[in-house]
């Protein structure tokens, strides 16, 4: 999977608290996880894990993925992102996963390896 720079960051002038946010990983699976925005600073942004529900199983793992609120991890798991800086670009990003607003829509899932 190619991803470009654009999709590398998620452009921290658009976050709200309380906005759903969504990441994918994986090398040859697409695991898509779903966090809050929890508290945010100039510098920094806080997201709290939420659970997904992922339906259109196919029985091998394959389905699309969308946010479950009604689960959502304790305060412990609460987590910080660096706000990064790519020229006149700011988002978040890690080595392993790419954070992005979810758009509402249905995200690929599949965690047949």
């Amino acid at each position: 999977m190619t991803v470009t720079a654009e999709q590398l960051t998620l452009q921290t002038s658009k976050l709200e608290l309380n906005q759903i946010i969504c990441s994918s990983y994986g090398y040859n699976m697409t695991i898509v996880d779903y966090y809050v925005v929890a508290r945010m600073t100039k510098a920094s942004v806080w997201l709290r894990p939420i659970g997904r529900i992922v339906t259109g199983d196919d029985g091998k793992g394959d389905g699309k993925a969308i946010p479950d609120t009604s689960v959502q991890a304790p305060d412990c798991n609460i987590f910080r992102k660096r706000i990064q800086r790519y020229d006149s670009i700011e988002g978040i990003s890690d080595s392993i996963k790419y954070f992005r607003i979810w758009d509402g829509r249905p995200q690929y899932h599949n965690t047949w390896d």
